[in-house]
């Protein structure tokens, strides 16, 4: 495969949001003077999964989704507080348990596994850029640790577009003064990642850990179910 640019979608693809989400829960329940048991964490994880698909957070092809996205994700993080004081009465912690949690959730993410190695090995010979959806100053700080491997991190609310809306592409396009075919797109979601990148005319590797079948339509470069095995691939 013959490219000047990979980009890489952020969560799920090379930094995990599950393990940053439950550790911010930890440190919310700290926060408000609670010591929070794994049964805890779970439940509240769980919540936090089906409250994202209840707003539609999971819709991103839908135009109308993508235009409230930001205000939307303002509106699941408060959801999650109150659902922690609902159920395990926060009391005059939730304050506290708030601002824990929005800190967590912006501390250096964990990588995925073999994130490291093989972003480090690639940046050897290809430029490295992220795209991601989410809230700027929760992105910056949770891919601080990996922003020294990229040269450009593009995240949806500084952009102004949300994935896979076409004008979030033509922005990372302008910005790296590369045509559409030299892009290579990685990410895990076949509804932004995956459809976005060929609506830009890129071509697009999907991260599928899951092992679930590609859709019948759906064009890729290549099917991996692991970050490692990009270094066979490019």
């Amino acid at each position: 495969m013959d490219y000047d640019v990979l980009i890489f979608d952020a969560d799920h693809t090379v930094i995990d949001f599950d393990a940053d989400e439950r550790r911010a829960f930890y440190a919310a329940f700290g926060a408000a003077g609670m010591s929070a048991t794994a049964d805890m964490v779970e439940a509240c994880w769980a919540f936090s999964a089906k409250n994202w698909g209840m707003l539609g957070l999971n819709d991103v092809h839908l135009p109308e989704l993508r235009a409230r996205y930001h205000d939307l994700y303002d509106t699941h993080v408060r959801d999650i507080l109150a659902y922690m004081d609902a159920v395990y009465g926060l009391g005059d912690g939730k304050a506290a348990a708030a601002e824990a949690f929005f800190a967590a959730l912006s501390l250096p993410a964990h990588p995925v596994e073999g994130a490291v190695e093989t972003l480090t090995a690639l940046s050897q010979k290809y430029r490295l850029c992220i795209a991601t959806n989410g809230l700027a100053a929760m992105q910056t700080g949770r891919l601080r640790e990996l922003a020294p491997l990229f040269g450009h991190v593009f995240i949806s609310e500084e952009a102004g577009a949300v994935k896979p809306d076409p004008a979030f592409f033509a922005h990372i396009l302008r910005v790296l003064g590369v045509p559409a075919g030299r892009c290579l797109m990685i990410g895990d979601s076949l509804a932004s990642d995956i459809a976005g990148a060929e609506a830009a005319g890129m071509d697009a590797v999907w991260l599928n850990r899951r092992g679930e079948a590609l859709p019948a339509g759906v064009r890729v470069k290549a099917v991996i179910t692991r970050m490692t095995e990009l270094l066979k691939l490019l």
